[in-house]
């Protein structure tokens, strides 16, 4: 593929560097792991479209290294061709960036993963000239999204005007899902319509669109219309479709169950009858319907694509007692659930997974507080393998753990705290922050912190566009060395407690080349601002900085990583722990479990299911086993779990 073919297919470069020595299929082995289970080993052979149903602890993140490895190291993904890997969340897509260059550093530049919405977005600011003559934008465009209230203003205006026969049906869509589920499920016509369709659906998004894109001064747009308008340019420029599928001969997508109408229809458009998609994901982990994830994905994925679809069977991070208490829950989700074996040993004596009783918060959290003590001193295990998981109102908890945990010389991290603009958990997997931070550690201490080194120079590298250049990559190095020098120099001169948080952030922008961090940012997360990472990162080391006695004991206080974590459920998908509690089992913390019981019910499985060797959950209601939640109670008991008054 030409340079110019990758550049339409909304790359900067193609790889430099053509591999020459490849692995036959039959020889080719996993890496940095001992094996795949089999169901593995048939998804990653299969040679057509494939759907990977992977539970809790199934290690779906590994598995999609392991294909993307398998095939750039045996030339099914033929050189210069690449992989694209879209995931829902930044994080996500940046741990399987890394977990790729980790097992073939040298086809990392051949792996792009992404976020849907940088892809998309990418899409629509290359090529929006290309769009149809009614649909383009004279002025630009900016990002804006807009709030439930103002949808139901929106409502307010359009209803009454609207045709009289589909006045009722207008008057009954829902502005809390209008935009996900209306405006995302609309494919825009080729050419904008001038009078008003006999449809309510397509009445209001048309309304939408008229309100927000056309008219004077640049159109207001949200990821969802920009998802819209990247679909019709695929579909109305062939050219960039064939590009795009010459570029990317395997895609794959994570998370699949969290895919929205509006990204369901774009990948379809791109890539349907063209590329082999990856697909994985669990329905039974679809937590994300309010933000108008599809049900059932997966299998209209398998429909779709005529996608062959894998169930993994193995479960890495649970032991098998706490993997019958999943299945129990996984077949009230699903009553066709496969079984699932653990891979996991286990280390603890006593009951696996308990219901504790309490009669007030500030018992639950003195109890606790002095469990978890009392293990840590027992097993030598750290407060971070413990995790404090609720519903939501994490915050409602803190105090009282924070306080209780502290007698214990405990610290308590509240990964959902707001700092600035951005929440706790957000900001420390943030590259930039990360980049920051791991700048402030190799000036701190030069020696012994090779991963730190490793990580900074590669984001470094992804800022600077170096990536499959030889030559530019070592010129990163030798600036990196440079910098490290200039800010040990400052740091020495510049101790913690007499430093202001804001002179740290200042000196440290002004050593990197911070045009090339704010294009970054703006490329990698769409929407996001470099100012917005920089403030809450200042914020947060303001926190911390004056009862810092150097600076690395403020960056291990900025990260908090030895701490008890405090997050919420959703916060928690992804992550495992040594032991869970599982907060707030009442009603008021599971008020809405009547609006949406299947989510409510995917909520409680993604948290239960964090837990490697232990659950615990906890109530303070009397009145709770008889509430809104009195299934997950009988779900428990069905699970032979048992209750315990800890007062």
């Amino acid at each position: 593929m030409s340079r110019l073919d990758a550049d339409d297919a909304g790359e900067a470069s193609t790889p430099t560097t053509r591999p020459t020595v490849l692995i036959p299929a039959v020889d080719w082995r996993p890496s940095g792991i001992d094996d795949l289970e089999p169901a593995a080993w048939r998804a990653l052979y299969h040679e057509g479209n494939t759907a990977v149903v992977a539970g809790p602890g199934a290690g779906k993140s590994e598995f999609l290294a392991q294909k993307a490895a398998y095939l750039l190291q045996t030339g099914n993904c033929q050189w210069p061709q690449r992989i694209l890997a879209i995931s829902f969340k930044r994080d996500a897509a940046a741990n399987l960036r890394r977990r790729v260059a980790a097992r073939v550093p040298e086809h990392a530049d051949r792996f792009v993963s992404m976020t849907f919405d940088a892809f998309t977005k990418g899409l629509v600011d290359r090529f929006a000239s290309a769009l149809p003559d009614s649909w383009r934008m004279p002025y630009g465009y900016e990002i804006s999204y807009a709030s439930e209230r103002q949808v139901e203003a929106f409502f307010g205006d359009i209803i009454p005007a609207a045709p009289r026969p589909i006045r009722l049906q207008v008057a009954q869509l829902h502005a809390s899902r209008f935009i996900a589920d209306t405006v995302g499920s609309w494919d825009l016509p080729v050419t904008a319509p001038d009078s008003d369709p006999d449809d309510a659906a397509v009445y209001a998004a048309l309304q939408w669109w008229r309100l927000r894109y056309f008219g004077r001064g640049p159109a207001r747009v949200d990821f969802v219309m920009l998802n819209r308008l990247a679909e019709l340019l695929v579909r109305c420029v062939p050219k960039l479709r064939r590009a795009l599928r010459m570029t990317y001969p395997y895609v794959f997508v994570d998370e699949f169950q969290d895919t929205t109408s509006a990204q369901f229809s774009f990948l379809v458009s791109v890539f349907a009858g063209g590329p082999t998609a990856t697909a994985v994901g669990d329905s039974k982990q679809r937590i994300m319907g309010w933000a108008g994830a599809l049900p059932k994905a997966l299998e209209r994925f398998a429909e779709a694509f005529d996608a062959t679809t894998h169930p993994l069977t193995w479960n890495f991070r649970s032991t098998k007692a706490l993997v019958d208490v999943q299945h129990v829950i996984a077949t009230k989700l699903d009553p066709n659930a496969v079984p699932v074996m653990s891979k996991a040993d286990n280390d603890i004596d006593g009951n696996p997974a308990e219901v504790w009783t309490f009669s007030s918060l500030d018992r639950e959290a003195a109890v606790i507080a002095d469990w978890i003590a009392g293990d840590i001193a027992a097993s030598g295990r750290a407060p971070a393998d413990f995790a404090l998981l609720a519903r939501q109102k994490i915050a409602d908890f803190e105090t009282r753990f924070r306080t209780q945990l502290s007698r214990h010389g405990i610290n308590v991290r509240n990964d959902d705290a707001l700092v600035a603009t951005m929440r706790l958990q957000d900001l420390l997997k943030h590259e930039i922050a990360r980049l920051l931070l791991g700048l402030l550690r190799l000036a701190d201490q030069p020696r012994g912190l090779p991963k730190v080194w490793r990580e900074v120079l590669a984001t470094l590298t992804r800022i600077h566009g170096a990536e499959g250049d030889t030559t530019a990559q070592r010129r990163v190095g030798d600036d990196l060395s440079t910098l490290i020098v200039g800010l040990r120099a400052w740091l020495r001169a510049h101790p913690p407690e007499q430093t202001a948080a804001d002179d740290v952030a200042s000196f440290l922008l002004g050593m990197l080349d911070v045009a090339a961090l704010r294009r970054y940012v703006k490329s990698a997360t769409p929407g996001e601002q470099l100012h917005l990472v920089t403030d809450a990162f200042q914020a947060r080391l303001a926190t911390v900085i004056s009862t810092s006695i150097n600076w690395t004991d403020a960056a291990d206080q900025f990260e908090c990583s030895d701490a008890v974590v405090l997050l919420t459920a959703h916060r928690a998908k992804g992550l495992e722990y040594h032991t869970v509690f599982f907060l707030g089992l009442d009603d008021q913390q599971w008020w809405a479990h009547a609006r949406d019981p299947i989510e409510s019910t995917s909520t409680f499985f993604v948290g239960l299911s964090r837990a490697a060797q232990r659950i615990i959950f906890t109530t303070t209601s009397p009145y709770a086993r008889h509430g809104r939640i009195a299934e997950f109670f009988a779900m428990l008991d069905d699970a032979g779990v048992p209750e315990i008054d800890r007062d």
